[in-house]
């Protein structure tokens, strides 16, 4: 984003810029695991995921093919996303986020959002979490879909929730 502002001090462009590319490094990955969910059995190709991160971030989040495909081949190869090639047509690469892949991608994005949550105050941001929706782990922050029924155990941390989740009338007694 720093890239796009013309006219700043050298010194100042250097230090933001490098600044910004730490921030981004770790919130691309988790964005690009969050678009490839959200296609589920559909799978998405590259070019897909680009322009719907670009849209979804209201153009703020912006990852050139340079950046992108590098980081889908490391998620490929951790085993978090496959892909498979088209049998027609262009032949471009799907892709598909996997069990393990759901696993990790819910940790994160409930630690990511419970950070966030924790650290707004110092920056004057407002972040309401969807817990109508989800249950995070007093334990570990993993995102735990409320639409799953029958849940006693943090499938991260295995710490016991099933409890706490009757309490909030999420689970019948």
């Amino acid at each position: 984003m720093i890239k796009r502002v013309k006219g700043f001090d050298p010194e100042f462009m250097d230090y933001a810029s490098k600044f910004e590319s730490e921030i981004n490094r770790g919130i691309s990955t988790l964005c690009i695991m969050s678009i490839i969910n959200q296609y589920g059995d559909e799978g998405v190709h590259g070019y897909q995921i680009s322009k719907d991160l670009q849209e979804q971030t209201n153009e703020i989040l912006i990852i050139e093919e340079g950046t992108l495909y590098p980081i889908l081949r490391k998620l490929e190869d951790d085993e978090l996303i496959k892909a498979e090639r088209e049998k027609t047509g262009r032949k471009r690469k799907f892709y598909f986020i996997t069990e393990k892949g759901k696993k990790v991608f819910n940790f994160l994005s409930g630690f990511f959002s419970k950070l966030t949550e924790a650290i707004a105050p110092l920056f004057d941001v407002n972040v309401k979490l969807k817990r109508d929706q989800y249950f995070y782990c007093p334990n570990c922050a993993n995102k735990i879909d409320l639409s799953i029924k029958d849940i006693s155990f943090c499938d991260v941390c295995g710490h016991q929730i099933d409890l706490e989740l009757k309490s909030r009338g999420f689970l019948d007694e």
